[in-house]
């Protein structure tokens, strides 16, 4: 585990905005549900939808001197295969990027997919409010083996 981020613990744990783009599951035995808004993930529901355990994962596009918070930019297309289909595609375009996001909730495994591709002159940062166990206070989060991990007493 790394060292606590700076600001540490900062703001009180909130939710996120009930303007919602979607609502997805996986169609499987999977217990995970999702939600987007704005074209960002707003919350991650496990394992049932009366306990939420991730309050906002979005990401942002960082450049030289500058970065791109999607959330707030609200350009974005959304799209499925068919409606029953749980295959959620996120565009965000700009003047000098696009980045799609492929959302899919496992259907055999309690886990949420990402994939990504970017275009244009910025990295990607991901930034994440675990809300473990139904609350943001007390959780500890942090980058392991390319995943993103947190952790709140039992719940990880």
């Amino acid at each position: 585990m790394s060292e606590q981020a700076f600001g540490a613990p900062g703001t009180p744990p909130t939710w996120s905005s009930s303007d919602k783009d979607i609502v997805t599951t996986a169609l499987g035995p999977s217990r995970l549900w999702v939600t987007v808004g704005h074209g960002a993930i707003n919350e991650v529901f496990w394992p049932t939808t009366g306990r939420p355990q991730i309050r906002d994962l979005t990401f942002y596009l960082v450049g030289k001197g500058s970065f791109v918070d999607l959330k707030r930019v609200r350009k974005y297309t959304l799209r499925t295969p068919e409606p029953q289909v749980p295959l959620l595609t996120i565009e965000h375009s700009g003047d000098d990027y696009r980045l799609t996001l492929e959302l899919v909730p496992d259907p055999l495994r309690d886990v949420l997919l990402i994939r990504f591709a970017l275009e244009g002159p910025y990295k990607l940062a991901v930034i994440v409010a675990p809300h473990l166990d139904g609350t943001g206070a007390g959780n500890t989060a942090w980058v392991a083996d390319q995943a993103l991990v947190a952790r709140r007493n039992a719940c990880a």
